[in-house]
């Protein structure tokens, strides 16, 4: 049989290894979830195509929550973001625009050329 000793330092043994063991899992899981963050860019004023480049480029993805009509804003050009420009965010996360449909008309306009 093994002498009292020996079987104390591996159970000492086993012990700091299953420490360090879930101290590094706990760090791994945790730099995990936090994950890396980002400013979210102004869209604004950008087309869709455009917009939609700039959060893959980001490590952000888009999601367009409407389409109007607006007089001022050319059609295919994001109107409105949430979150804001320079909010910061965890990568992946989702930025919903709205994108113009042009001024009423602008396609009938097109269409009868």
């Amino acid at each position: 049989m093994f002498p009292f000793s020996i079987i104390v330092r591996r159970l000492l043994t086993m012990g700091i290894l299953v420490a360090v063991f879930s101290l590094s899992a706990t760090a791994v899981m945790y730099l995990a979830l936090r994950g890396r963050t980002v400013q979210v860019p102004d869209l604004i004023g950008k087309t869709e195509a455009q917009a939609e480049s700039l959060l893959s480029d980001s490590g952000l993805r888009m999601d367009v929550r409407s389409r109007a009509r607006h007089d001022k804003i050319p059609e295919n050009t994001v109107s409105d973001q949430s979150p804001a420009p320079g909010t910061t965010v965890k990568t992946g996360q989702l930025v919903r625009v709205s994108v113009s449909l042009g001024a009423q008309g602008q396609g009938s306009k097109a269409s009868a050329r």
